[in-house]
């Protein structure tokens, strides 16, 4: 998947963060390509799927600390 500049990413988060955008967002999905609050991805509503994602984030943080 290419990249853009993680300030893309960081700016999107202050601006939420500080502004009154997101007020009374708390918990929903924000998509930054679309630059709106919107539904996520249907595998996001999958256990399984999710439950998958964590085992590789677990297994790739125990592999670099060892």
């Amino acid at each position: 998947m290419a990249g853009h500049d993680v300030g893309i990413g960081a700016d999107v988060l202050v601006r939420l963060a500080l502004g009154d955008e997101a007020v009374g967002a708390s918990g929903r999905y924000f998509d930054n390509d679309a630059g709106r609050f919107s539904a996520p991805h249907r595998d996001a509503g999958d256990p399984a799927k999710r439950a998958g994602v964590v085992r590789v984030i677990e297994a790739v943080l125990a592999e670099m600390t060892g």
